[in-house]
């Protein structure tokens, strides 16, 4: 009977670690699963809102980067904002020619993939864009996960400059 006596003892300081281990790792999945959907959701209604920006009728460029960068910083929230490495956000914009141009940057291996697009930075006669998103995810207990740099891309039309474009002969959008 003298024995056992101090084994709850000896089975708690053994266990617990294990049971705190086990709870930071769970909080850990549910914040990365989170600020990953996170993303995806400002991302894609970054995209929804500045792809409709600009017109056939408007003399400037829009600047679809900028307006990205801004929505992204809107969107993300405060979480977004904890987990990201500060300055690991990197946001592009390919724009492309068409579906054809589209198909073929697929069939490349994945490191010529990022340059393969006609005119990145230039959206005049590029109905296709292919939004992208890079940041690196910092775990808040370092310990247990390392840093994971995230990537996400939108592939999108151009809605309100599509009358500017001028594949097959071009539209008649003011009518």
């Amino acid at each position: 009977m003298n024995k056992q006596k101090g084994s709850i003892t000896v089975e708690a300081a053994l266990g617990l670690p294990i049971l705190i281990m086990a709870v930071l790792t769970w909080v850990e999945v549910c914040v990365f699963t989170y600020s990953t959907a996170l993303t995806d959701h400002a991302l894609t209604i970054g995209v929804m809102k500045i792809k409709k920006q600009g017109n056939l009728y408007q003399s400037t460029k829009v600047d679809y980067e900028r307006l990205l960068t801004a929505e992204l910083k809107n969107s993300g929230g405060a979480l977004w904002n904890a987990v990201t490495k500060q300055g690991s956000v990197q946001s592009s914009i390919q724009y492309l020619s068409g579906y054809q141009e589209l198909v073929d940057c697929s069939l490349l291996p994945a490191d010529e993939r990022e340059n393969c697009a006609s005119g990145e930075g230039d959206s005049s006669n590029k109905p296709v864009a292919i939004y992208k998103l890079k940041y690196e995810y910092q775990p808040m207990f370092n310990f247990l996960m390392p840093n994971m740099e995230i990537r996400r891309e939108i592939i999108s039309i151009q809605e309100n400059e599509r009358c500017a474009f001028q594949m097959d002969g071009g539209g008649d959008c003011a009518g």
